[in-house]
C-alpha cells in the first residue's frame, strides 16, 4: 500500500499483536493491489461476464462495502474506475511524475458489474474493473482497529498513512494536526480527539501530466473522468473510517449544500475541513451531533 503505518495502544506488553498486523498488512498490499498481476483482486477482474468467483472473506467484505456505498451515493463513488484510472496515466504505482500512457475514450458504465452471493462468492454481470484504492486502506485501518479494540479496550490509535481510527473512555485524548495541503510538515488546523475516525483526501500528491495535461487520482465515479475542483484537499471526522474515505471524494465533486444534504441523507455525523486552491480555510457540520470531538 505505500503506506507508514503507527500503532499506539494500551498495555501493548499483555500481547503478542504486531507480527499478526503486520502478516495481515503484507497479505492486503499483496493480493488486494491493482498492480499486482496474478493476486486476489486480478482474479476477481479476469473473470468474464457470467462467471462467479470466490474470494476470501475480508475481500468480499471490503468490496461489499464498497459497492454499498457505490449505490448509496448513485455512482459518485466507485470502487470500478481501474480501467479508467489507467486510461488518465495512473498504470503504476507512486512515485512517479509523467505518464507515457497513450489514452483512448472510455465509456463510463452505470450497471452494478457485480452481485453479490452466499459463501463469499461473486457473479460478474458488467465489463467494470475493480480498483479499491484509498477505501481499501480506510477498511483495513478500521479493521485492525476493532480488533485491538477487543484487545485493548482502555485506549488505542491506528495511524495508515494520515487515515486514522482512534477509541478511549475518555482516558486519552489526541491532539491530531491537519497538514497543508503542499507543505505536509506545517498545519493548517488541528482537531482534539478522543474516539472516531479521521480521513484526508488530497488532489496535489497523487497527481502527474500526462500528454501535457495534469492529471490525478480522483476521478468522478458517474463519468470516469478526472475532478475539475476549486477544492486542494478534504478532511472528514467522523465515526466510520469507511465512510469518512468515501466522504472526502463527494467534497470534491459536490458543492456545500449537496453535501451537506448527502451527510443528513445518512444521517452521518462529521466534520469536514475544506481547503481550496485560493487559500480559504473552513469547517463544514454534517448529519446529526458529533462526539467524538
Amino acid at each position: 500500500m505505500n503506506t507508514n503505518f503507527y500503532i499506539e495502544i494500551a498495555g501493548t506488553q499483555k500481547m503478542d499483536w504486531k507480527d499478526k498486523v503486520v502478516k495481515w498488512l503484507q497479505h492486503v498490499a499483496r493480493e488486494w493491489s491493482r498492480f499486482e498481476p496474478n493476486n486476489e483482486l486480478n482474479q476477481i477482474n479476469q473473470l468474464k461476464v457470467g462467471e462467479i468467483g470466490r474470494i476470501s472473506p475480508a475481500l468480499y467484505d471490503c468490496l461489499k462495502a464498497a459497492d454499498n456505498y457505490y449505490t448509496l451515493t448513485n455512482n459518485i463513488f466507485s470502487p470500478y474506475l481501474k480501467l479508467h484510472l489507467e486510461q488518465h496515466g495512473y498504470d503504476r504505482s507512486f512515485p512517479f511524475q509523467e505518464s507515457t500512457y497513450k489514452p483512448i475514450q472510455i465509456e463510463k458504465k452505470t450497471n452494478k458489474p457485480f452481485l453479490f452471493l452466499d459463501h463469499n462468492e461473486v457473479l460478474k454481470t458488467d465489463n467494470q474493473l475493480i480498483d479499491l484504492g484509498g477505501f481499501a486502506k480506510g477498511y483495513v485501518v478500521e479493521k485492525i482497529a476493532d480488533w485491538l479494540r477487543q484487545v485493548s479496550p482502555e485506549f488505542g490509535i491506528v495511524d495508515g498513512g494520515g487515515d486514522m481510527k482512534m477509541w478511549s473512555p475518555g482516558k486519552k485524548t489526541w491532539t491530531i494536526g491537519i497538514a497543508h495541503p503542499f507543505h505536509i510538515h506545517e498545519e493548517i488546523s488541528s482537531i482534539r480527539i478522543q474516539n472516531g475516525a479521521i480521513a484526508t483526501s488530497n488532489r496535489i500528491f497523487r497527481s502527474w501530466k500526462q500528454q501535457g495535461k495534469e492529471k490525478h487520482h480522483l476521478l468522478d465515479g458517474r463519468t470516469g473522468e478526472v475532478i475539475i475542483s476549486p477544492i486542494l484537499q478534504t478532511t472528514i471526522i467522523t465515526n466510520s473510517l469507511c465512510q469518512a474515505e468515501v466522504a472526502t471524494k463527494l467534497a470534491f465533486l459536490l458543492n456545500e449544500q449537496e453535501l451537506q444534504v448527502w451527510f443528513d441523507k445518512l444521517q452521518m455525523p462529521c466534520a469536514c475541513l475544506i481547503a481550496k486552491d485560493d487559500g480559504s480555510i473552513y469547517w463544514l457540520k454534517g448529519g446529526e451531533k458529533l462526539d467524538v470531538i
